[in-house]
């Protein structure tokens, strides 16, 4: 099948919704932080069964839609309703003790491992974010004096299948941090043409021994405070 080939499905459009913006989130904290803050600010909510839009003045808002395939089928309808562009703010996995918990990172490159991204390049596997619209977020980090790392992502549809001699491969190809939807973000904006970029907090670390987390951290919570809300 080729990549170019016109759908017999198509994602439905979003009527008199038009927004040029997308604000991907696609976990909370244990808090629900973002969500608490994104129902006193949307004028509309839209339940879809895997995963919420919120919608605000100026953009769409798609929240909790977790792993590749939910991400693009969820920015299919937006991108036909308007959306040229996709802020993903998430949470990662750190592949580097470079990368420790609570680091914030603006992605430089990832590399697919999800099954979503070869239906629209079957031949393609490392995606990049648009150049502008991370300077975008980094412009609005350097505002608050929030400082941040630069890091590469491999996105994967298997996180209890990150074995040591998984783990082995991805940091010999240098790729420092792991998740579930990146690299799926970033093949459907460059398939459809539209701008994606993505900033994350490192929630837990695999690097060592033991795998580390802190889902349920204070920590984490003044960290999505100070890095994310100012992006809502």
């Amino acid at each position: 099948m080729s990549s170019a080939e016109e759908s017999l499905v198509n994602p439905k459009r979003l009527k008199g919704m038009k927004r040029k913006k997308v604000l991907y989130i696609p976990m909370d904290s244990h808090s629900n932080i973002l969500q608490k803050k994104l129902k006193r600010k949307a004028a509309k909510e839209i339940n879809l069964g895997y995963g919420q839009i919120f919608i605000l003045k100026d953009k769409f808002v798609l929240y909790q839609s977790v792993g590749a395939s939910a991400a693009v089928l969820s920015l299919e309808g937006l991108i036909v309703s308007g959306a040229e562009e996709i802020i993903m703010l998430g949470f990662c996995g750190s592949l580097n003790r470079e990368y420790p918990m609570r680091s914030a990172v603006s992605i430089s490159r990832t590399l697919s491992e999800e099954g979503t991204s070869r239906h629209y390049f079957p031949h393609k596997r490392y995606f990049k974010p648009s150049l502008s619209l991370k300077k975008n977020i980094e412009k609005i980090l350097h505002s608050h004096h929030l400082p941040y790392l630069e890091g590469s992502l491999v996105s994967t549809d298997a996180p209890y299948r990150e074995t040591k001699t998984w783990l082995e491969q991805k940091q010999r190809k240098g790729i420092d941090l792991v998740d579930m939807e990146t690299s799926a973000v970033f093949s459907l904006a460059e398939f459809r043409n539209v701008k994606a970029s993505a900033l994350m907090i490192v929630s837990d670390e695999i690097y060592g021994k033991k795998w580390k987390h802190m889902f349920s951290d204070p920590g984490l919570d003044e960290k999505i405070k100070k890095y994310y809300l100012p992006f809502i």
